[in-house]
């Protein structure tokens, strides 16, 4: 028989015996990972592309993130209530991304948390993602609907702060591209900082629906943050700071060849072929995530140099 403890069982709850349970893999001690799948949301991830972080502390228990779909949220507040003992008190958004808070309507006795401008920017696009998902992932997304659309409703810090300290975090709020921020957080016990939407350990970056020079700005300011510490990023596992410094490597050596092609009047850049990076081609989402980064990086460029 389940048992619900520190927070209001679910309507999930009954259901949780019968569950598929998510895994959750220890990162050290009271800090688990939920592992996402590499690349982009498809009907074979279920949009599982988002890596989530559990962390116990005394009687709370902080969730970075809650998955794709309600039905996903579900499947793992059951997951984390068998292996702790307790449900989630508290929901983390660190973005405005579907992937990694379309599960939010599982945690309805949790404190839901985002940044001031990260709510506001769901609030707006929430329904619209909801669909881009549930068109990427199929019979995945059927728990997609837009009355289980959960904003949070508790701001980190006040409009326009980029750092400050929320239950046993530290924080940074870092742009992906202008306007558009990522709560970074830092777990000083762990030695351990979370940096969904900036690090993709062991593979290249993924640049969708980002700014190339911002990015490269925030991954300077993350390296800076994540000093002493190892970090769970977007998809990966536990990375060494080196991972950080590989990406600013990546990305600088990306906007430096595409611009050398663009000011010579080549053409292939545009349609994401002809420009390659040897020293990162073995990395294994190169072959399907570089030309994509190529073309956005183009796309930028372009209006930078035409301007």
């Amino acid at each position: 028989m389940l048992v619900c403890v520190a927070a209001p069982c679910t309507a999930a709850d009954a259901d949780c015996d019968a569950s598929p349970a998510p895994a959750l893999l220890p990162v050290s001690r009271h800090v688990w990972r939920v592992p996402a799948a590499p690349g982009e949301s498809d009907p074979t991830n279920a949009g599982r592309v988002t890596q989530l972080v559990i962390v116990q502390d005394g009687a709370r228990v902080w969730l970075v993130g809650s998955g794709p779909t309600p039905a996903f949220g579900e499947a793992l507040a059951c997951a984390i209530q068998r292996r702790l003992g307790r449900a989630v008190t508290d929901v983390l958004n660190t973005r405005a991304g579907p992937e990694l808070s379309m599960g939010n309507a599982a945690f309805k006795g949790a404190r839901l948390w985002a940044l001031p401008d990260v709510i506001e920017v769901m609030q707006s696009r929430c329904p619209s993602c909801l669909e881009r998902l549930k068109g990427n992932i199929g019979a995945a997304g059927e728990s997609l609907e837009p009355d289980r659309i959960l904003i949070p409703s508790m701001a980190i810090g006040l409009a326009g702060e980029v750092r400050g300290r929320l239950g046993p975090f530290s924080w940074r709020a870092l742009a992906r591209a202008p306007g558009e921020r990522t709560l970074v957080l830092r777990h000083p016990g762990a030695r351990l900082v979370v940096a969904q939407g900036l690090l993709w350990a062991g593979d290249v970056p993924n640049l969708r629906d980002t700014n190339s020079a911002t990015m490269l700005a925030s991954l300077h300011e993350l390296q800076r943050f994540a000093a002493g510490a190892r970090l769970l990023g977007e998809q990966g596992g536990l990375a060494e700071p080196q991972a950080v410094a590989e990406h600013v490597a990546y990305i600088g050596a990306l906007r430096r060849a595409a611009l050398m092609h663009l000011v010579r009047g080549d053409v292939d850049g545009a349609s994401g072929i002809g420009i390659g990076l040897p020293g990162f081609a073995g990395l294994p989402g190169y072959a399907l995530g570089h030309p994509l980064n190529l073309q956005r990086i183009w796309r930028e460029l372009e209006l930078e140099v035409l301007r």
